[in-house]
């Protein structure tokens, strides 16, 4: 699902800033400047929109690295930044049910 807010991450070679483009359940693309590489795994929070607390994903592994864009699987989050995360995601599917008259 297409969303755009930022995030900050942490790896053991990396430490850096970047801007979510995609958000799932299970993960997300991501737009950074830093050098990721596939299969490293990082910390990462993503800093949510409007006003929510902050989801931290304990450990999510690179799947993919092109140019400037990502692709994240998250393994592992805390109970409460994932009922967090599975709320967004889930007003957001809604939302866009609803404009789409479905």
């Amino acid at each position: 699902m297409p969303a755009e807010f930022s995030l900050t991450f942490r790896g053991k070679q990396v430490d850096g800033k970047g801007r979510l483009v995609d958000l799932a359940i299970r993960g997300c693309a991501m737009e950074t400047d830093e050098v990721v590489k596939r299969g490293e795994v990082l910390q990462v929070t993503l800093k949510m929109p409007n006003g929510r607390p902050p989801v931290d994903i304990e450990a999510a592994v690179v799947r993919y690295s092109q140019g400037i864009r990502l692709g994240l699987e998250f393994l592992r989050m805390g109970e409460k930044s994932e009922k967090e995360l599975r709320e967004f995601v889930q007003e957001r599917l809604d939302r866009h049910k609803a404009t789409q008259g479905a």
